[in-house]
């Protein structure tokens, strides 16, 4: 199911990325993933008032800037409207992007393998599995050049 994940969550990128840019598309997309994640949300066809549009909205705006966050919510509205959309675990569908974090955050901040399993909610074991994931992938480069900027 990761790679199912992955893929629909690129595709909700690319969605995005041709209103606001890449970069907010890819903030955007994966605080949607990390709030809703696991959970089918409905995506409201024209009422940006409704309580959908607005929870949707706010949480757009908490990761990116509020004219971005207009912007992705009218293409997820555009696109994606009247359908209950199930939503992917950012766990799943970012896995190597975090990999790349938790490697960055080990090797050249200097912070422990303890203190990065804590913030991202992980056992000690796993940070280190994705963090050997994550030096891996700076050194063979199997992720796209987009839509994910954080690694480049």
């Amino acid at each position: 199911m990761g790679t199912r994940d992955a893929s629909f969550a690129q595709d909700l990128i690319l969605l995005c990325s041709r209103a606001v840019g890449d970069e907010h598309a890819q903030k955007g997309i994966r605080a949607l993933c990390r709030y809703y994640g696991g959970q089918l949300i409905y995506i409201p066809v024209r009422d940006r008032a409704g309580v959908s549009a607005q929870k949707i909205t706010r949480i757009l705006e908490d990761a990116t800037t509020d004219t971005a966050a207009q912007g992705m919510l009218e293409k997820l509205m555009v696109c994606y409207g009247g359908l209950q959309l199930y939503i992917p675990f950012e766990h799943t569908s970012f896995r190597k992007v975090i990999a790349l974090e938790i490697y960055e955050r080990c090797g050249t901040e200097g912070r422990s393998m303890q203190d990065v399993a804590r913030e991202y909610g992980i056992s000690g074991s796993h940070a280190y599995a994705l963090w050997k994931e994550g030096r891996r992938e700076r050194c063979e480069r199997t992720l796209p050049y987009q839509p994910y900027l954080e690694c480049n």
